[in-house]
């Protein structure tokens, strides 16, 4: 297995603790976002030179991190005006050329459990949601729906939606955390979206659900693109065990929770 980090964005939310480095060097009660994950991924067998991320904003600070750790680097020179599927894309190459691939947001930390349950998961494409999400998102902000975004999947748990807004909680029967597993025609599905979306921007076609561009789409975007294409995404269930740093107050609340 190969796995992908993306961590690429600008972090803006969390400044002034991303003003000169990214968003995954931000620590968490003296130890960084990255090297929490990869020391989960270490204790779960995975290898540092099976680690490639995709770095942008302060790519400099985060090469200079990781160096000596055998963990590979790609830069995404257009970090300032792309978004995540873009990112991905940038490991274009490793994934045209694996059959196993796990991708992971560059600023959530999970235990070894969580990352278990993906390592186990023998699907094409699984995708990690969480059934605990509501009292997370609770203490996160004052309504969870502010933020939260539909997820629902159908009795042998494929997604059925994923990534728009709502404001009936009956429609998130669970969160995306941000981690994935693609393998075999998981992988050819995937970058085939990807080439797909790609075409419909470059024509000024609009992408299924979304008035993103190519370059701009979300994880979420590309992931409802492909459930509209007919494509199977397996739900793998976790019931927490994971925390997004998004901003300073979701900082704040990983590090109390963290120390209790």
């Amino acid at each position: 297995m190969k796995v992908v980090i993306l961590a690429a964005g600008q972090g803006t939310r969390l400044r002034p603790l991303t003003d000169s480095c990214p968003k995954c060097m931000v620590e968490v009660n003296g130890r960084s976002i990255i090297e929490r994950q990869l020391d989960t991924m270490r204790s779960c067998g995975i290898k540092e030179c099976d680690i490639t991320v995709v770095a942008g904003y302060c790519y400099d600070v985060l090469k200079r991190h990781l160096k000596n750790t055998g963990v590979q680097v790609i830069v995404n020179q257009e970090f300032g005006h792309t978004n995540m599927v873009y990112s991905l894309m940038c490991a274009r190459e490793l994934m045209e050329v694996e059959e196993d691939i796990l991708v992971s947001y560059g600023d959530i930390i999970y235990g070894e459990n969580i990352l278990q349950k993906a390592l186990d998961a023998d699907g094409e494409i699984s995708v990690i949601v969480d059934d605990g999400w509501y009292n997370y998102w609770s203490a996160r902000c004052e309504n969870p729906l502010d933020d939260a975004e539909t997820l629902m999947y159908d009795e042998k748990n494929f997604l059925t939606e994923i990534g728009k807004k709502t404001d009936d909680l009956e429609k998130v029967q669970s969160q995306y955390i941000g981690l994935m597993r693609f393998r075999g025609q998981g992988i050819k599905s995937l970058m085939a979206i990807c080439n797909k979306a790609r075409a419909r921007t470059a024509i000024g076609q609009k992408l299924w659900d979304t008035e993103r561009s190519y370059a701009k789409m979300y994880m979420t975007d590309l992931l409802q693109g492909m459930i509209r294409e007919g494509i199977k995404l397996k739900a793998i269930h976790v019931w927490r065990g994971w925390y997004e740093v998004d901003d300073v107050d979701d900082l704040k609340l990983v590090e109390k929770e963290m120390n209790e």
